[in-house]
């Protein structure tokens, strides 16, 4: 994918937009050990699945190198949404966890949601790649 280099934490929207067939490109970040992914991508992925279909994503997923929030990364996820609260543009929990779990492993946040940059405001350090928006389903 151009201009993303090193290694690549794609968000939710990204893994939709890739097994609808709109962004082919993560294959090749796969094959090439760049992607990493966390708990509440994964999380998020199985919810929208039957159990047949969760069981198969989650075996893909588990295959990844993953991310850990660990005590201090928690700390960061409050700090962060309390400073988005703090300045009027509240981000949801689930956004702000996976953006700390990409800054934490020195990993492009790869998203379709253009909403990460008031994020990436409140993450000094977090390094964001905005792909084509979602298409409506």
């Amino acid at each position: 994918m151009a201009g993303v280099s090193g290694v690549v934490l794609p968000d939710t929207s990204v893994w939709i937009g890739h097994y609808r067939g709109h962004a082919p490109a993560l294959r090749a970040l796969e094959r090439a050990d760049h992607l990493v992914t966390c708990g509440p991508v994964v999380a998020e992925l199985v919810q929208g699945l039957d159990p047949e279909r969760g069981a198969l994503l989650w075996q893909r997923m588990a295959a990844l190198p993953w991310v850990e929030l660990g005590r201090a990364e928690w700390r960061t996820v409050g700090e962060v949404a309390a400073r988005l609260r703090a300045g009027g543009a509240p981000a949801g929990l689930t956004d702000v966890q996976i953006a700390v779990a990409a800054a934490a492993a020195g990993a492009t946040l790869l998203t379709a949601d253009t909403d990460v940059g008031r994020i990436k405001q409140a993450l000094p350090g977090l390094a964001v790649r905005v792909v084509a928006p979602r298409r409506a389903a």
